[in-house]
């Protein structure tokens, strides 16, 4: 059969290594259809390496390695926080009732918030190892069955590829081969599994208003973490610095300022070195503090105040609240004293670049009783220098200067060292912002070969570090940064009450009383909190409400438009019969470039280019064609010897073996047309250059997916989509049509322009290989 039409452009020409001026052109051989289409090759389940990776990381020298580095990094925040804690509670010298009721709170709520929720029962809610607000989010959305921004329908790659999950639930278990079921614990039994559970489940899988508010409220909780974190570092570092108008009232607070942005500035520029350098590093500094903690402690306790423990008595925290003059007082002081646990959610963050049993051991066997000693001891020394209570840290270390400078430097190191907690949870809710599409694709370098969470991100470093420098430029001290601080962190641990009582129900299946339970007490108490922290918004809070909301309507934009794209996409999906028919043809190439080859039970009428063609896409299912591939052949008529659809996948184990890189499935009834997933671990390269081709080709040789001896391995062409946004105008004018497509002209789509990363920089393409097709969406 012959074939007539126009000439493709040179560059197209170029590109596919034909040669037109040949008098006898290659002729592609007509490919073969295998038996085994529409099956995976080889699907090994990759959960055998997750487990590996797990029990490599759980091992007794793992665990103290992990532990050793959770001081340094998780618990620097927490463990700093007596420097400014008690020092900005008061305002005037303090009465033994209200030291005492200070105290008191202090300690139940470092004992019910850091200890009980957070390490006994937030930390258990973890996506395959990562802490944080998205992973909970991920963790939700996985157990309850929806994909955000496809109104809630997994598409059938999603679920193909949920096999990587280890976690329990109808969907997320789809995919991986059926195991015994567990046996059901007297909780399991109460719990909610065959009925509020389902329900719940289906709310959301059916609401499209129920997964948006879930959506907003998970986004303004990630926001609000980024919006403290700039803070964090300068209120810490502030705070050490401090200290100097302790010796020298005369020395400049302007100066202050200056040494603690250099000290800042040097902070961030050690980032690369990673979590788990820089743990080791700051580990040391830490131990020391905490032993300096409990040495100053205890010291002030005996020679001040030994009956100070008698502040654990709720009845204490009761007084501060109700009697007299404490009452007015109590109310504004419960955000000063709310300092104390500020870095819990950091600490939760930060998971992933250690595990929950380092992270439990570090705190419940270092941080809680040194931290805790060090309150105390700053309360006894208190009491007997009521008029020193706007320098209660500095001014109840003891036995001269000496010893006050060895403190001082061990502070400001300390100080360092707490401002890495934020910074490491920054890095990783990023990374997971952008799992997730909330975020646009940012260069992630993972600088640990065991721990997932282990990562640096340029973009992340240079963007907190500019707004952490500006706000010490900005309050100039720790008191000034004081009432800017916690508004953003007390919202946080509100929503992370109600994503956790969510997860009771729908996760952990727990009974109704669980969740119930959580709220009353938890709700209670964070709410305290939270309401006593927005008096500060006029005071400075703004300033991180501000950089929170900056990042949550970025955040929102990105999501949205990303929606809008794969929605469009799964809209406009076509079967391979649809594309691969001579009705859907709108040209043929000149038969002085190849012929063409029927194939009567494929159904199409196709000129076959010799060689080999490789289509990126991120969706690979074997019914429906790529937009890639569809453009590829409209605009062509073409289709080269061998075509694979290549998808790239992560997967959360740190390498994929060789063996296990390649998934293969022939598409049925479509000769010389294969899928491929191609696996990376989190610790792998994604490089797709000679190396990959020749993996490629070996394993399509070795599965018996295409006959490579015939196969014109010279002539490789790499075929990517880029797309360019409009909104769509057609059809009856409507508001809702109007406002979407100024949202997609004039905000998401110059955003994308913007931020958008090469894929043929990042993957290593060949460029004298590489066919980019440009594509307008009309969404």
């Amino acid at each position: 059969m012959s074939s007539t039409g126009t000439r493709s452009s040179p560059s197209v020409r170029s590109q596919i290594s034909i040669d037109a001026s040949a008098a006898s052109p290659v002729v592609a051989a007509p490919p073969v259809i295998r038996p085994s289409a529409g099956r995976w090759r080889d699907d090994t389940d990759l959960e055998k390496q997750v487990e590996l990776q797990r029990s490599q990381a759980n091992t007794l020298r793992s665990t103290v390695l992990l532990t050793y580095g959770a001081v340094g990094v998780a618990l620097g925040d927490l463990g700093t926080s007596p420097i400014y804690t008690l020092s900005s509670v008061f305002h005037e010298p303090p009465s033994e009732d209200e030291v005492l009721g200070a105290m008191s709170i202090i300690f139940w709520a470092m004992t019910l918030i850091l200890l009980v929720k957070y390490q006994l029962v937030v930390l258990n809610a973890d996506d395959h190892g990562e802490g944080g607000t998205f992973a909970l989010y991920s963790l939700l959305c996985r157990f309850i069955g929806i994909n955000p921004g496809l109104k809630g329908k997994p598409t059938a790659d999603d679920l193909s590829l949920l096999r990587y999950s280890t976690s329990r639930g109808q969907y997320a278990r789809q995919g991986i081969a059926p195991r015994p079921a567990p046996k059901k614990t007297l909780l399991k039994r109460m719990g909610t599994g065959d009925t509020i559970a389902p329900a719940l489940r289906k709310l959301f899988r059916t609401s499209r208003v129920a997964q948006t508010l879930l959506l907003l409220l998970v986004l303004m909780m990630t926001a609000m973490v980024i919006g403290d974190g700039v803070l964090t570092p300068a209120q810490t570092v502030l705070g050490a610095f401090g200290a100097i108008s302790v010796k020298a009232p005369s020395f400049p607070q302007s100066s202050i300022a200056a040494i603690s942005m250099g000290v800042l500035a040097l902070l961030f520029v050690v980032q690369p070195l990673g979590s788990q350098y820089l743990g080791a590093v700051y580990a040391p500094i830490l131990l020391l503090w905490f032993l300096l903690q409990i040495v100053v402690g205890i010291h002030n306790i005996a020679v001040f105040a030994p009956w100070i423990g008698k502040a654990i008595n709720p009845y204490y925290l009761y007084r501060f609240f109700t009697s007299g003059v404490s009452a007015d007082l109590a109310w504004r002081s419960t955000a000063s004293i709310f300092l104390c646990i500020t870095g819990a959610e950091a600490c939760y963050a930060d998971m992933g670049h250690f595990t929950r049993k380092s992270i439990r051991i570090a705190f419940i066997g270092i941080l809680y009783p040194s931290v805790m000693i060090s309150y105390f001891g700053q309360s006894a020394w208190l009491l007997k220098n009521p008029s020193g209570y706007a320098t209660s840290f500095f001014g109840s270390i003891p036995w001269g200067d000496g010893f006050f400078y060895l403190y001082f430097v061990v502070a400001v190191l300390a100080a360092c060292v707490a401002s890495q907690t934020m910074i490491s949870a920054a890095y990783s809710i990023v990374r997971q912002s952008m799992a997730l599409r909330c975020f646009p694709r940012m260069k992630v370098i993972h600088t640990s070969n065991k721990v997932a969470g282990q990562i640096w991100i340029p973009a992340v470093t240079v963007f907190i570090g500019a707004f952490t420098i500006a706000a010490v430029g900005i309050f100039q001290n720790s008191i000034a940064l004081g009432f800017s601080y916690g508004v953003c962190v007390s919202t946080l641990m509100m929503g992370t009450d109600l994503l956790i009582a969510l997860a009771m129900i729908v996760v952990w299946e727990l009974p109704l009383i669980c969740p119930i339970l959580y709220l009353l007490l938890f709700g209670f108490i964070d709410s305290i909190f939270w309401t006593a922290n927005l008096t500060k918004i006029p005071l400075g809070g703004w300033f991180a409400v501000a950089v929170a909301a900056s990042v949550c309507l970025f955040s929102y934009v990105w999501f949205l438009g990303t929606s809008l794209k794969r929605q469009y996409a799964v809209e406009h999906e076509e079967n391979y019969s649809d594309v691969m028919s001579p009705r859907s043809q709108p040209a043929q190439l000149a038969p002085a470039l190849s012929t063409i080859y029927s194939n009567v039970q494929a159904g199409y009428d196709l000129t076959r280019l010799p060689g080999l063609g490789l289509f990126y896409s991120e969706q690979n299912d074997e019914r429906h064609c790529p937009t890639v591939l569809a453009k590829f052949v409209r605009r062509l008529n073409a289709l080269p010897q061998l075509s694979v659809i290549i998808t790239v996948r992560n997967v959360p184990v740190s390498s994929v073996s060789p063996q296990e890189r390649l998934l293969l499935r022939d598409v049925p009834n479509r000769p010389g047309l294969v899928q491929c997933i191609v696996r990376y671990g989190y610790q792998d390269k994604v490089s797709q250059g000679d190396a990959f081709l020749a993996a490629l080709l070996k394993e399509v040789d070795r599965q018996g997916a295409f006959d490579i001896n015939s196969l014109c391995q010279d002539r490789v062409m790499y075929v990517i989509l880029s797309s360019k946004l409009s909104g769509d105008r057609s059809g009856k004018p409507t508001m809702g049509k109007g406002l979407k497509a100024a949202f997609v002209n004039w905000v998401y789509g110059p955003l994308a322009q913007i931020l958008s990363i090469s894929v043929s920089e990042n993957w290593d393409l060949p460029p004298d290989k590489t066919l980019q097709m440009g594509v307008s969406l009309a969404i």
